[in-house]
């Protein structure tokens, strides 16, 4: 008995080590990672990637959700109303809400961009639900997740067990797994990028001079990226039923047959009308 209360005492250890902290934990954490050298190198450089895409996306509303609410990624928007949620008090949000349960109405957010929220969040699935509720049809959502097949994948594999940094508690989640669930929501995606190949260690001077190794990744578009970057449109349509306006309906005449008159013909009157028109026309020959 004693041997098995420590087995799934392990279990249970295993699993809260794999599992994400709580949203408070997890913002304190990667707000700490963000002064890093390793943090500013890829933050810098998904800012850039970020505000490639964002340039060729336009609307009304772009929404903002990131693990990293000090920073901003919405800057090389060209969408006027641009705005950031959060559950906790951060740098920048307009508001504090859920990510499981967004105040916002149906079809209401042209770009919906979601920067590393997915790997952090306790319900990925459910926040993923509720970004595409909100994106209007042929709307867009901008997804940027850490790689699992990567060098960081393996650092985050072995210091899960070890570190008590935020930054290595996340999921799991590839860029194909996220791709199947934009497809059970009627997502579609259209642009995939990858980003840092550089190995994850918190050196300025070694991360500054393997710049060469990232610029010839990025040329050989190689799947082994710290990050992705994917772009999916919904492509889901609403149909509004017309209904015919009858009151303005006029029916061709003699398509469905001539009116009836409204007064009653005498009987003969319209052979005596054809006996005179012929006889005019014999006087007039």
């Amino acid at each position: 008995m004693q041997i098995l209360k420590k087995l799934n005492g392990l279990v249970n250890w295993a699993r809260l080590r794999r599992r994400p902290q709580s949203y408070s934990q997890t913002l304190e954490g990667l707000d700490l990672w963000r002064q890093t050298p390793l943090a500013r190198a890829i933050i810098d450089e998904q800012k850039a990637q970020v505000a490639a895409l964002l340039s060729d996306l336009f609307g009304y509303h772009l929404l903002e959700l990131s693990s990293v609410a000090s920073e901003s990624f919405a800057c090389g928007s060209r969408i006027n109303h641009c705005f950031k949620l959060c559950p906790e008090s951060a740098h920048g949000a307009q508001a504090l809400s859920e990510l499981e349960r967004l105040p916002l109405e149906d079809d209401s957010i042209d770009v919906v961009l979601l920067h590393h929220v997915l790997d952090f969040a306790v319900n990925p699935h459910q926040v993923l639900r509720e970004a595409n509720r909100i994106v209007i049809p042929r709307g867009h959502l901008i997804i940027v997740g850490f790689n699992p097949l990567s060098l960081q994948g393996v650092w985050r594999f072995i210091f899960q067990w070890f570190s008590r940094n935020s930054f290595w508690r996340r999921h799991s989640l590839g860029a194909w797994r996220i791709a199947d669930w934009l497809n059970v929501l009627d997502c579609e995606p259209v642009a995939l990028q990858r980003g840092f190949f550089r190995p994850p260690v918190n050196h300025e001077k070694i991360l500054a001079g393997m710049k060469f190794w990232e610029r010839l990744c990025q040329k050989m578009k190689l799947p082994f990226g710290g990050y992705y970057i994917l772009v999916a449109r919904k492509d889901r349509v609403v149909l509004r039923p017309i209904k015919p306006l009858w009151g303005n309906f006029k029916p061709v005449v003699g398509l469905m047959g001539d009116p009836a008159p409204r007064l009653p013909q005498v009987v003969g009157q319209n052979s005596l009308h054809k006996h005179k028109k012929a006889e005019t026309s014999i006087e007039k020959r």
